[in-house]
């Protein structure tokens, strides 16, 4: 074997172990009853907060805790619990990507992502109402 051969033969190789670190983040979304099915396997299940259930957070008595409730893909809402603060705005959110296992009739949370309101997403009618209206069909360019 050349050098070559053996120096390619390493590289990919060195590939296939680094990206066998990151095969468990690769995970398809699922919904609570499918997580349910898959016990003591991790899970991403994506869901909306329900905003009508109150979110329990007492950071005096226990800051590394946070229960709420949310409501998957399918509709089917389930008590979640995040071992970690309440991150800041999270009623805000559009949806959120959580992370964890399913563990009898709750959902233990280990990292959660949430999507971020659009801050644009207010002032549509606005912007459209700003815009210029097109120039009439004279034949000459219009100067913007």
């Amino acid at each position: 074997m050349k050098k070559i051969h053996i120096i390619l033969l390493l590289l990919v190789v060195g590939g296939i172990v680094g990206m066998s670190f990151f095969i468990k983040d690769l995970t398809t979304y699922e919904t609570f009853a499918s997580a349910a099915g898959k016990k003591d396997q991790f899970v991403v299940v994506k869901v909306q907060l329900d905003k009508n259930a109150p979110i329990e957070y007492d950071m005096v008595k226990d800051p590394n805790k946070t229960v709420f409730y949310a409501v998957d893909q399918s509709g089917a809402r389930t008590r979640v619990v995040y071992n970690n603060a309440k991150p800041t705005d999270m009623e805000r959110s559009e949806g959120i990507d959580l992370n964890g296992y399913m563990r009898g009739d709750h959902f233990e949370c280990t990292k959660l992502q949430m999507k971020c309101p659009s801050k644009y997403k207010d002032d549509m009618k606005q912007a459209e109402k700003n815009l210029p209206t097109a120039p009439a069909a004279t034949g000459t360019p219009a100067n913007y």
